[in-house]
């Protein structure tokens, strides 16, 4: 048999790892649409920051559902809040700090080839969207969240203690 990405979660025993999984599964497939619509917009619009602006625009709200249907699927109701309050402060601050690198790599190879300034712009991308997700993982998952309490809660602890 093949490689299955849903028999690889599946074997995974620690809901957060297969949280995580999901996670950088739903990105893989965003990252690449969005990163092959702002090369096309590029060369039509003959901006990349703009064609940036306008394929975020267009990926984030999918991104959006399909975070919501894959990687919170089994949050709980205050958990989820959190999670969508994240959600949407780290895809501002990656699509803000994707789009400045992008507008920095546009204007620092201006005289180079079509080919040059898009593989520039991929690298400004995926650096600025990086550094977010990283730093997502890394200060709220690990910081902003335990001191919250946002732990998962036990699966149905069955007491012996009769009430009285």
């Amino acid at each position: 048999m093949g490689f299955s990405p849903t028999r690889l979660i599946a074997r995974v025993s620690d809901e957060e790892t297969r949280k995580r999984l999901r996670y950088a599964g739903v990105s893989v497939v965003f990252v690449p649409i969005g990163q092959g619509l702002i090369q096309v917009f590029g060369l039509w619009l003959d901006d990349y920051t703009a064609a940036a602006l306008l394929a975020a625009a267009l990926v984030a709200f999918p991104l959006f559902f399909a975070n919501k249907h894959f990687v919170w699927r089994i949050t709980s109701g205050e958990n989820l809040r959190s999670q969508i309050f994240v959600f949407w402060v780290t895809a501002m601050l990656g699509l803000s700090l994707a789009a400045a690198l992008t507008y920095l790599a546009e204007r620092m190879t201006t005289d180079q080839s079509a080919l040059f300034r898009g593989a520039a712009v991929i690298v400004a991308q995926i650096l600025g969207l990086g550094i977010v997700w990283v730093g997502r993982f890394l200060v709220l998952d690990r910081w902003l969240f335990k001191l919250a309490g946002d732990t998962p809660e036990p699966a149905g602890e069955v007491s012996c203690e009769t009430p009285t």
